[in-house]
C-alpha cells in the first residue's frame, strides 16, 4: 500500500485521522490479507503528542491510534519518509520502539551508526526477505548528534543502493527496494527513477515500491521484476480527483525458482466522509482507478499491458 498518515497540522490546527467512532480501514481489510502486507506509515509515533505544533503539514499519532494496522491484519510498515522526523528527535526515537510493540515490523529505521541504509531482514513462511528502504525526501535537515535517517540524495540513490542490493540478494530469498521518491502529483515518474528502478533490478532486487507523489503511477514489468513507482495515497487527508485512485499491489512469488509468479492490483478509492478512508473502488469507480493504472502503465518509456480480471488488474510474471 501507499501512504497511510494517522493525523497532522492542517491550516494551523491538529486533526486526527484515526478516531474511535471511525475506522479508516474498516472496509478495506480483506484486499491486504496475505503473507506480509506492507505500507508506507507517514506519521511519527509518540505517547504525547504536543500541544502546539510550529508550522504546517507536521504528521503525528499516539499508539493506540496506530493499532489500528495490526488490528487489520498489516505487519510491515516503512517509516522512511519525508515526515520522518516532524517531531524531531523525540519522534524519531520512539516511533521504532512503539510499532515493534504493536507486534510491526519496521523498515527504514533510523539508527545511532552509519551505514544509515541498509538491508532489513524479515523472515515469513521460511523465506528469507530483504528490504533495502530509503527516502530521497526530507522535510526537515537532520541535527548530526541524531540518528540519521536513511535519506539519500536523488543523484545518489543508484550508486548508495546498489551495493547493499548486491550483498543483500547473497544470503536473502528476495530483496525488495522501498523508496519514498517522486515528484507530487505527477503521473509519470522522472527519468532518473526509471533509471534507478532498472539499476535495482538488474543488481538483483525482485521489486521497487515507490511513493510520495500522493498519486497512483503507472507500474512497470522489467527484466524479472516489478517496479511500482507510486502506490499513491491509502489513508491520508486528501481524496480530491487523481489523488483519490489508490489500492493494494499484490506480489506472488513461486516458492522454488524464488521468482514472480504474477502481479495484482486491487484498485481501491479514497473517501472523504465520515473521515479520509478507502474503499474497494467497484463499478463506475474501479473502471476509473484500473483505466487510470493501465494508460499509465502502457505509455512510454514504461510499455507495461496490464489486463482486467473482474474487479482487479493484472500482469504476468518471470516464471519460466
Amino acid at each position: 500500500m501507499g501512504d497511510i498518515m494517522f493525523g497532522g497540522t492542517f491550516n494551523g490546527r491538529f486533526v486526527p485521522q484515526a478516531v474511535p467512532e471511525h475506522d479508516p480501514l474498516a472496509d478495506v481489510e480483506a484486499l491486504f490479507a496475505s503473507d506480509l502486507p506492507l505500507a508506507n506509515l507517514e506519521t511519527t509515533v509518540v505517547d504525547d503528542i504536543p500541544k502546539e505544533l510550529p508550522g504546517n503539514l507536521r504528521f503525528a499519532a499516539t499508539p493506540d491510534q496506530v493499532a489500528l494496522l495490526p488490528a487489520h491484519g498489516l505487519t510491515a510498515v516503512t517509516i522512511a519518509n519525508n515526515h520522518a522526523n516532524d517531531l524531531d528527535r523525540p519522534g524519531v526515537d520512539e516511533t521504532p520502539g512503539h510499532l515493534a510493540e504493536l507486534g510491526l515490523h519496521v523498515i527504514g529505521a533510523a539508527r545511532p551508526e552509519e551505514p544509515r541504509v541498509r538491508v532489513d531482514t524479515i523472515e515469513v513462511r521460511g523465506w528469507k526477505l530483504g528490504f533495502v528502504a530509503a527516502t530521497a525526501k526530507l522535510n526537515r535537515g537532520q541535527k548530526k548528534a541524531d540518528p540519521p535517517i536513511p535519506f539519500v540524495d536523488p543523484d545518489d540513490l543508484g550508486d548508495t543502493l546498489v551495493p547493499v542490493i548486491e550483498a543483500a540478494k547473497a544470503d536473502h530469498d528476495l530483496v525488495i527496494v522501498v523508496l519514498h521518491w517522486g515528484t507530487q502529483y505527477d503521473d509519470a515518474p522522472s527519468r532518473w527513477q526509471i533509471t534507478a528502478a532498472h539499476r535495482f533490478i538488474d543488481a538483483g532486487a525482485a521489486a521497487v515500491i515507490g511513493h510520495h507523489p500522493h498519486v497512483l503511477q503507472g507500474i512497470e514489468r522489467y527484466h524479472d521484476g516489478v517496479i511500482a513507482y507510486s502506490l499513491g495515497n491509502f489513508v491520508f487527508q486528501n481524496a480530491m480527483p487523481r489523488v483519490r485512485d489508490t489500492g493494494v499491489l499484490r506480489l506472488a512469488f513461486e516458492r522454488e525458482a524464488r521468482c514472480l509468479d504474477r502481479a495484482v492490483f486491487h484498485p481501491a478509492i479514497e473517501r472523504r466522509s465520515p473521515i479520509h478512508h478507502p474503499e474497494p473502488a467497484k463499478g463506475r469507480d474501479g473502471d476509473e482507478v484500473a483505466t487510470r493504472l493501465i494508460t499509465l502503465s502502457k505509455a512510454k518509456p514504461l510499455g507495461t499491458t496490464w489486463t482486467r480480471e473482474g474487479d482487479d488488474v493484472v500482469v504476468a510474471g518471470s516464471c519460466p
